[in-house]
């Protein structure tokens, strides 16, 4: 996050520069929040004591020690306010209950073959009045609304899904964003599935170190986020980040070789870095893992050679691609997450960190390579997170909000 303003037309964004600094600090008084905002000292009170009001911030003990009396120290309150998530994806659905902290209150999945709008909406609907109820009156009274993350493009890329035309029409047909509004009271905010992941990352993972990343999320498909200067960079068509179409050389793994309809001459990223691959390399060595990647640790002792040929070919497209994407964003760091196993994707961060070193980029300045913190919880936690965003985050180029954004593509 940038410096603080004392001016008071940037009271909101000054509002949400101390609750982020109480998120990266844990607790801190409000002459540590003067010192790391760059606001004066009467603002930083005058602040801090609102907050303490709406109950968004708690008292949490004081700090004893120097001269004079010890002073009171503020935390970020948990109960202050709730969200729901919703993460529409091309293989699962999740519906999450989150609080002011981050912690996980509730939690409705649902997995498929292929997503069907018709088929997801009513259960979309139930999700949402199971996790209201699950609150007190009180608490929802403090619910600031739906944040629904989904990949912008549904219908295409069907032949990867093994969706058929059909059901890829029902996607191109349907305004998705209209009618899951309706299903609620609540205000519904809409964002690419892997930026509100960038965005999960940066509030509750490696941002609250750096400031400065591109975030690289491998799912059935892979997808990012760039990150700079502490807040999600959209685009001019709130498509930023979208790296599964970024052209790289053409996959060495035999189950690619069977795939005729590739072009010689190369490839998207999608397919080499993307869990969908690493199913179908496994399903032409007899390992089938196509109901839940989770199952991958059951199966390990024999997949163990073919996820390796895939780590090595996955590592190798990602470094093509970042390298180029390192080049225009000049990023602090690069931060790799995935729904793989925790040792898999650390692993993987490890051959893309290993591949850099060895043949980094020339003339530009190398980025940190780091493992994401939040695993299979990044988007939906990052749907979550969008209400908070619109009500604490002066750049609203961040989010979508009014019920049905203009932006939301299926």
């Amino acid at each position: 996050m940038g410096r603080g303003s004392n001016s008071s037309r940037l009271g909101r964004y000054n509002k949400s520069i101390l609750l982020t600094e109480l998120r990266r600090c844990d607790q801190a008084s409000k002459a540590m929040l003067t010192q790391r905002s760059g606001l004066s000292p009467q603002a930083v009170s005058r602040i801090v004591d609102e907050l303490d009001e709406t109950g968004l911030v708690r008292r949490c003990g004081q700090k004893r020690g120097g001269k004079g009396q010890p002073s009171t120290l503020y935390t970020i309150d948990p109960s202050g306010a709730y969200a729901i998530g919703v993460k529409v994806g091309r293989r699962y659905m999740d519906l999450l209950l989150m609080d002011f902290g981050g912690r996980t209150l509730g939690r409705i999945s649902h997995k498929y073959t292929w997503p069907d709008p018709e088929a997801m909406l009513p259960k979309i609907g139930r999700g949402l009045a199971d996790l209201t109820g699950r609150l007190t009156t009180d608490q929802q009274r403090r619910l600031m609304g739906v944040g629904v993350a989904m990949p912008w493009f549904i219908g295409e890329w069907a032949r990867e899904l093994g969706m058929s035309q059909e059901a890829a029409e029902k996607w191109r047909s349907i305004d998705f964003g209209k009618t899951l509004a309706e299903l609620t009271t609540l205000p519904v905010f809409f964002e690419n599935d892997d930026s509100a992941a960038a965005i999960a990352e940066l509030l509750f993972g490696c941002g609250i170190e750096i400031s400065n990343f591109l975030y690289v999320y491998i799912g059935t498909f892979v997808g990012g986020g760039v990150v700079i200067n502490g807040n999600l960079e959209p685009g001019a068509h709130g498509n930023s980040g979208a790296i599964a179409s970024m052209p790289v050389p053409p996959s060495k793994l035999d189950s690619a070789s069977s795939q005729t309809d590739e072009p010689a001459d190369g490839v998207e990223l999608l397919n080499r870095a993307s869990l969908f691959v690493l199913q179908r390399h496994l399903a032409a060595h007899g390992i089938d893992v196509a109901d839940d990647i989770a199952d991958l640790d059951k199966v390990m002792d024999r997949a163990r050679p073919f996820v390796d040929e895939w780590l090595a070919d996955c590592a190798d497209a990602l470094v093509h691609a970042l390298c180029a994407a390192v080049c225009v964003l000049d990023p602090e760091a690069l931060v790799i997450d995935s729904q793989l196993p925790r040792p898999l994707i650390e692993e993987l961060t490890a051959r893309v960190a290993e591949r850099l070193e060895r043949n980094p980029p020339p003339g530009v300045m190398k980025p940190r390579v780091l493992t994401g913190r939040l695993g299979a919880e990044a988007n939906a936690m990052g749907g979550a997170i969008l209400p908070f965003y619109s009500n604490f985050v002066l750049d609203r180029t961040v989010l979508l909000t009014g019920g049905v954004p203009q932006r939301i593509r299926v």
